[in-house]
């Protein structure tokens, strides 16, 4: 889908640079060897994790599933929803092109079948696995950071997390 189609896109058209809140997604996805998938983003060139905003008539799994699809060509298994995050001084994101939003992400973890990891929407330009300890966080959307100190805590006491 081209973002002028999407439900953000119309937004923005509507609404101009006004900050938005935006209700999306962030997936963790595991292959089989433990590592996780990164993607570099076209649009700053920084590495993070597939995801978005959620479409009308789209429930928020559904996006989890699309927006691994789109970004990175990957088909999900055993998706487990980990942690909402709402916190505005680590949600709020500046676009290059100087839009504002802040979001409302429910985060995910899904194990991918090994799929031929590929960008369908051009939103990435590259894609790595990669374990927690062997990614450079200073190249990392900061956002995104903390999800993978939520997924251990998960893991650890099985509870959702909420920030």
């Amino acid at each position: 889908m081209d973002f002028s189609d999407s439900y953000t896109g119309k937004l923005r058209a509507a609404m101009g640079s006004t900050p938005l809140i935006s209700v999306g997604v962030r997936v963790l996805v595991e292959n089989g060897d433990g590592k996780f998938l990164l993607i570099k983003r076209s649009d700053d060139g920084s590495w993070g994790l597939p995801g978005g905003a959620m479409e009308l008539d789209e429930s928020l799994m559904d996006t989890v599933h699309r927006e691994a699809f789109e970004e990175a060509n990957v088909t999900l298994r055993s998706v487990t929803p980990f942690a909402l995050s709402s916190n505005p001084a680590r949600e709020r994101h500046t676009y290059p092109n100087g839009d504002i939003a802040q979001f409302v992400s429910l985060i995910a973890h899904g194990y991918s079948d090994g799929d031929d990891v590929k960008s369908n929407d051009g939103e990435a330009t590259n894609f790595r696995f990669s374990t927690e300890h062997d990614i450079d966080w200073a190249s990392f959307v900061p956002s995104e950071v903390p999800v993978f100190g939520l997924w251990r805590r998960f893991c650890e006491t099985g509870q959702f997390q909420v920030v």
